[in-house]
């Protein structure tokens, strides 16, 4: 039989009851800092678990955090992703909270709602990390829902709406507009744009910051050199031999996603072009696979 709550009162000299708001942590109880360390030794040296269905009805809390993701790509193949759900777990762990995933799946309403995450109690909050993929309808639907409810969450990126909500984001616009200027101040008078997902928000606020920087530098712009490619290799690949077939006079690209920089550099290849010497390229996002390509 495992430890029980009893042992660890007979073993701190204090009452069960005082155990218990030590193990709950139970905000304004007069339980004294020598008491509290007392009972905590005790626990470490019983190898106390509580029982964690009585600790949460105890205290009303969970201790999880969830981590929801609309299901619009498979989050592990992702390295923004991955990076962002690392710095997460860090800082929930440092202040003594797990982290709970889910999934929305395609179709948010039908396949889970929201709302039923919040109803079911499993978590004391919740971080919503969207995607690149995620368009403002999907993004406004989920924040009325939680709004109503009056639950606690974070937004992480791609939403512009009006909504008085806790969201930590990159202005998308701003750095594609200083990525182009950047390439304009080089002396390139023709930039090609390979873009994401077309009916993606965060498309198209890359293209808004493009077509800024273009206006300000007083380059005439070529809509036929706008295009988008999914974040997909081969896409990529052949949109970039196209645009270089047909528009001879383009000397440099810039690109939404990191993922599509190795279908560039081949296509200028492939098309007896040089990088950096005939083509230059830009890219949005950096990442660890950058220095491994020809030229890096």
């Amino acid at each position: 039989m495992g430890t029980t709550l009893k042992k660890v009162a007979e073993a701190a000299g204090v009452s069960h009851t005082t155990v218990s708001l030590v193990v709950n942590n139970v905000g304004g109880s007069r339980v004294s800092p020598k008491t509290r360390k007392r009972v905590l030794n005790a626990i470490r040296k019983l190898d106390y678990n509580p029982n964690l269905t009585a600790k949460r009805l105890a205290s009303g809390k969970t201790n999880c955090i969830g981590l929801y993701t609309p299901f619009e790509m498979p989050i592990f193949r992702n390295y923004t992703y991955i990076e962002e759900i690392t710095g997460i777990q860090d800082i929930l762990y440092e202040r003594g909270f797990d982290i709970v995933l889910f999934s929305g799946g395609r179709n948010l309403y039908r396949d889970r709602p929201i709302s039923q995450i919040v109803t079911q109690n499993t978590v004391d909050g919740l971080i919503l990390i969207n995607s690149r993929y995620t368009t403002r309808h999907f993004v406004d639907n989920y924040i009325k829902s939680l709004n109503k409810l009056k639950f606690n969450f974070v937004v992480i990126d791609y939403y512009w709406g009006t909504a008085k909500i806790n969201y930590l984001g990159i202005n998308y616009e701003k750095d594609a507009f200083k990525a182009v200027s950047y390439i304009i101040n080089l002396g390139h008078k023709k930039i090609a744009l390979i873009a994401g997902t077309s009916k993606a928000t965060v498309t198209s606020r890359i293209i808004k910051g493009y077509k800024r920087a273009l206006t300000d530098g007083q380059i005439n712009l070529d809509n036929d050199i706008i295009v988008y490619a999914d974040y997909d290799y081969q896409m990529a690949y052949a949109k970039t031999r196209t645009i270089l077939q047909d528009h001879p006079s383009v000397t440099a690209f810039f690109l939404a996603g990191f993922e599509m920089v190795p279908a560039c550099l081949k296509a200028i290849k492939d098309s007896g072009l040089n990088v950096p010497k005939d083509i230059s390229i830009v890219c949005y996002i950096d990442s660890e696979i950058m220095p491994l390509l020809d030229p890096p």
